[in-house]
């Protein structure tokens, strides 16, 4: 992949956000190899130029909303954990919670033209 992106870079506008990723999920479990090990892949993906856009399906109307969600928070020694809402820790910096199913086309449109629009840009 990487030897593929090299050649592509030439052609693309600018080598900064050269690739685009969408992730469409519920955004439940992410952590679930690690919250160091999501952090890297994600670090490892900006570093790779690699432009992540996250979609996160949510259902408001559940009690099992993704906003609802808290986890435990440790810190060093032998406190009790913290417990703090899922999405501050949330690792991807560009994220969408998506309540409505049917305006998914409407959003991934407005992510891709978003996307172009970095592409293209002109260093000024």
């Amino acid at each position: 992949m990487m030897d593929a992106r090299s050649k592509q870079r030439g052609m693309m506008g600018n080598p900064e956000t050269s690739q685009l990723l969408l992730i469409v999920s519920d955004g439940r479990g992410l952590f679930s190899e690690g919250m160091e090990t999501v952090k890297s892949a994600v670090r490892q993906a900006r570093e790779a130029n690699v432009f992540l856009v996250f979609v996160v399906i949510d259902n408001p109307q559940n009690k099992d909303s993704i906003l609802d969600i808290k986890v435990p928070v440790f810190k060093s020694g032998h406190q009790l954990p913290e417990i703090k809402p899922y999405m501050d820790y949330f690792p991807f910096p560009f994220y969408i919670i998506l309540r409505d199913i049917n305006s998914l086309p409407h959003v991934l449109c407005d992510a891709l033209r978003q996307w172009f629009e970095l592409v293209t840009a002109v260093d000024m």
